[in-house]
Formats: structure tokens, sequence, C-alpha cells
């Protein structure tokens, strides 16, 4: 089972919303949650159509916030709690397992509220004795090496930080991928790149997941790394089966028409699309291939020097988009 947590700023752009999509079809996820989603409750439940998942949204505040949650039918999902900073759900796997907690989070980004969030996990602590999972922006890093910037980041923050996740007996589930999930992308001393979003969970939870694993994956239209998150048993994951579906991009081919009535016209009509697999790698190669390609450019670039390669990695993302 695969989790998605995501800072998307803003699910108002399409390019956001095509590349949301792709996660979703790359990595097949059982639950999603976005942050920032800059949208009404609404439009961001109306994604179902887009992702084939149920849902659960807030409607923004301003223009930092609005949380969705999308989770797969096949999932038990009960809500507990919902607010502007967390969604907390109870979810069961199925019928002969045991129910497992979630709290998907996304922190107080005003310094001088933060410790009221605080506050607010460690009440939930008392809620659940059972595994209990936590993701998504907190907003705050752990330690100083998790700050990458000129400006140092002020102790204080960071041991409030700390000291919440031990209280809740929670403890960083670790990642691949580069050492940070957030960069600002400006320039020279004023470039800050920190690691912002994660997983943290207690004893019991990784007890129940021992192959749990996070990958940081780099996002073409949101300064944030999309968060995924594998778990499942002792032999690994196991990933849904690749489908060959219709593409929005053959549009842009006039030959499509004629295409699709030589693929239909065969003996046997829809059991057969070779023909029509090999035109699309033909005319536009392979799209997922080489956005996965781009986004691994993207991370030798970031890792080599982000700031001397502003340029570069910029071009890469309009490729990508």
């Amino acid at each position: 089972m695969n989790v998605i947590t995501w800072n998307c700023q803003g699910l108002g752009n399409s390019h956001t919303v095509c590349e949301l999509c792709g996660f979703v079809r790359l990595y097949h996820p059982k639950l999603v949650f976005l942050s920032e989603t800059r949208i009404n409750a609404v439009r961001a439940r109306n994604l179902v159509w887009h992702l084939g998942l149920h849902s659960l949204a807030n409607s923004c505040v301003g223009l930092s916030c609005g949380l969705a949650l999308f989770w797969d039918e096949g999932l038990n999902v009960m809500l507990l709690e919902q607010d502007e900073h967390f969604f907390d759900i109870l979810i069961k796997e199925s019928p002969d397992q045991d129910p497992w907690w979630v709290t998907f989070v996304y922190g107080e980004p005003r310094v001088e509220n933060r410790r009221s969030m605080w506050d607010r996990l460690r009440g939930l602590n008392d809620r659940w004795d059972g595994p209990w999972l936590m993701m998504g922006d907190f907003n705050e890093v752990m330690w100083s090496f998790e700050h990458f910037s000129e400006t140092p980041r002020p102790e204080r923050q960071m041991l409030d930080f700390r000291e919440v996740l031990s209280h809740c007996d929670l403890h960083d589930l670790g990642f691949s991928g580069l050492p940070w999930t957030y960069n600002n992308n400006q320039s020279g001393r004023h470039n800050v790149r920190v690691r912002l979003d994660r997983g943290v969970a207690n004893a019991a939870w990784s007890a129940s997941f021992p192959s749990s694993s996070v990958s940081h994956i780099s996002s073409a239209c949101s300064d944030h790394k999309v968060l995924v998150l594998s778990h499942g048993n002792e032999q690994g994951v196991e990933m849904a089966s690749p489908c060959f579906r219709y593409e929005i991009m053959w549009e842009r081919d006039e030959a499509l028409g004629v295409e699709i009535n030589k693929a239909w016209s065969r003996r046997n009509p829809g059991s057969d699309l070779d023909p029509l697999r090999s035109w699309s790698r033909e005319k536009f190669g392979h799209v997922t291939r080489d956005i996965e390609r781009l986004r691994k450019e993207l991370d030798d670039l970031e890792w080599e020097d982000p700031v001397g390669n502003r340029g570069v990695i910029h071009s890469k993302l309009r490729i990508m988009n």
C-alpha cells in the first residue's frame, strides 16, 4: 500500500492537476493527502473524477491553506476529526486486519502560533494506543542539519518540535532522495532548502509495517517535494499491473482517428491494441519514462548546485510541464 502527501501550492493550475494525476497513475496510492490546495472544498472534491478516489476536503482560508484527502474505495476510512491543519482518520485495510490511525498534517506557518499547534498534537496522543502514523508538511525541522541556508534556524523552534514528537512517542521514518523537501528557489544567500515534510510513527506502527519507506519525489509544479510512503508485508509492496489507456496527448496528432479506426477494425476489436500502442510509442515516445528521467536529472542538478544550476533547472521544469 502506498500513501502520497504533497504540499501542492495550489490546485487551480491545470499543470498541477496533471502532475498529480501522473503521480497517482505511477504510484497507485491508496491514500493521497494534499495541503495548500488554495481552492474551495467543492472544487477539491471534484478531483475524484480525475483520480478515481473518494474524497474529503477543507476550503482554503486566505491563500495559504486548504486541505484535501483522497482514498481508495477498498479502504475502510473513518473520519475522527478535521480542521484547517489536520485530517485525523482511522484506517482498516481489510475486514480481518486491525485498524491503524493516521494524522495528516499541514503545520502552522506562523512561528508565533506554532506552539498552539504542538499542544493540539500532544492532545491527540491520549486518543489511541495502537499503530499511529503522522505525515505531511509540519512547517518545521527537527535538527539544524535539515536546514540548508546561510541564516541559521532558531534552536528553540526545532527543540519544541522534537519535544512534541518525543511526548507522542513518534520517531522519524527516514527517507530516500534529496535531504530537503522545500526549496524557495531564490538566488545566492537568499536560497533556503529545508526538510519541512516528513513521516513519523510510533513503535506499534513500525512493528506492523517493518518494510515501510519514504521517498522524496521532485515536482515540476511545486517548491515542495512529493512524499511517497510505501509499506506492505515483508515480501514487499504489491504494485498494480500497468494498463494501456487513452491519452489526451494523442489528440495533438491529426492521424489519431485513422489509427483508432485501424486498431478497432482488426479481427478482435479492443482486445489487440498493439498497433495503437506502437503508434503512440513512435509519435510520443515513452512519456512516463521521459518524465522520470527528467526528475532524476532535476535531483542531480539540485544536489550539485541548486543556485548555480537555476537556469538549467527551470529549463527542465518547462520541458516536464
